[in-house]
């Protein structure tokens, strides 16, 4: 694997980072190495990236204790445009920060959960195509839930549905821009879950791009078997 990117070559093209450094708290073990249809989960986003034609090169952050495991899942499944698989941190914001860290000044990435296998290289091409124009970019999903507010355990009140989004990955950015988000982020001590908030905190309002598609995010292990029956 290469140490650095060749910037010249790469200048403003379209990079990843695979975010496989959660500790599956509520899943009980970590599950980007969980087996689904025997391959581990991980091995899904690792598909979408090398098959989308759009994507140069990609990240794949970790768990340390992991690395040399993933280091092996490239080989055997052989791909081809993983360039460094780093140590991720405690926190999502730390993972990020540890991919954004071996990427080139300039250019687009995005970034997906490994917890979510059910990514395909045409959303991949649809977010890239639109970061071009919109600097900042997500998938989401219509609620079809009616949502409360509450206070305490009592509802306060009802949210207008037809003005909410589940916010998803992938989600993509300009590269300039996701590191100003972050450096103010560290700066200020701010905390956030996912990128579109991290850049909202810089004045930037991210487009949403509706997915027609189940993107499952595995949380629990009951999804595990609508996971396989969508795969």
């Amino acid at each position: 694997m290469k140490d650095r990117f060749k910037k010249a070559k790469l200048a403003r093209a379209n990079f990843g980072i695979i975010l496989a450094a959660g500790r599956g708290t509520r899943f009980g073990k970590l599950k980007q190495f969980v087996r689904v249809r025997a391959k581990p989960l991980l091995y899904y986003s690792l598909r979408a990236f090398e098959l989308c034609p759009a994507v140069s090169e990609y990240v794949v952050v970790t768990n340390p204790e992991k690395i040399s495991l993933v280091r092996r899942m490239v080989r055997d499944f052989r791909a081809q445009k993983v360039r460094m698989i780093v140590p991720g941190g405690p926190q999502r914001m730390d993972s990020v920060a540890a991919g954004l860290k071996v990427l080139p000044e300039s250019g687009y990435v995005a970034l997906h959960d490994a917890a979510r296998p059910l990514i395909v290289p045409e959303m991949l091409s649809q977010g890239f195509q639109a970061v071009q124009k919109s600097r900042a970019v997500t998938f989401g999903g219509p609620l079809t839930d009616t949502v409360k507010e509450l206070r305490g355990n009592r509802i306060i009140r009802t949210l207008e549905r037809k003005n909410l989004v589940a916010t998803q990955t992938p989600q993509f950015f300009e590269l300039e821009l996701l590191r100003r988000a972050y450096a103010r982020l560290q700066k200020e001590q701010l905390l956030v879950t996912d990128e579109c908030q991290a850049v909202e905190f810089i004045g930037i309002q991210p487009v949403v791009l509706i997915n027609p598609r189940l993107n499952l995010k595995v949380t629990y292990p009951a999804d595990l078997t609508l996971c396989e029956a969508l795969l």
